[in-house]
């Protein structure tokens, strides 16, 4: 139930943009063990003035989930999202930046405001 949130300045193509979303969203969903309809994604883009970030990067990519996962795990995210990236053609990995920021289960309001560690989830978070 990771929410993911893609940051650029503006410029980029819409069908690129909505590759990109997919390609992202595809990846977290691999590498965390999620269901495939576990999707909460969107884009931000800014004008070039509002969107500054240091040579390389282009993109900020930031995902906020539950408190758990390895470091292994993570590793294995941040790489199959920049790979999957550039393996379609539309930016390059050293241009992408990633933050993960993660939360207890109890800090997520869920299902109609339940907190998160008191429902049953569809997927494992210690991976």
């Amino acid at each position: 139930m990771p929410l993911i949130k893609i940051e650029v300045s503006e410029g980029f193509d819409r069908y690129d943009l909505l590759k990109k979303r997919d390609s992202i969203m595809d990846s977290v969903v691999e590498s965390l063990q999620l269901p495939p309809d576990d999707r909460n994604i969107r884009i931000i883009e800014y004008t070039q003035d509002f969107f500054a970030m240091k040579n390389p990067y282009k993109m900020l990519i930031e995902i906020s989930l539950f408190l758990g996962r390895t470091k292994e795990t993570k590793k294995r995210l941040f790489q199959t999202i920049v790979n999957n990236l550039e393996s379609i053609g539309l930016i390059k990995k050293a241009e992408v930046f990633i933050i993960l920021n993660e939360q207890p289960l109890a800090n997520w309001g869920v299902r109609g405001g339940i907190p998160a560690d008191e429902i049953n989830l569809d997927f494992k978070v210690e991976i």
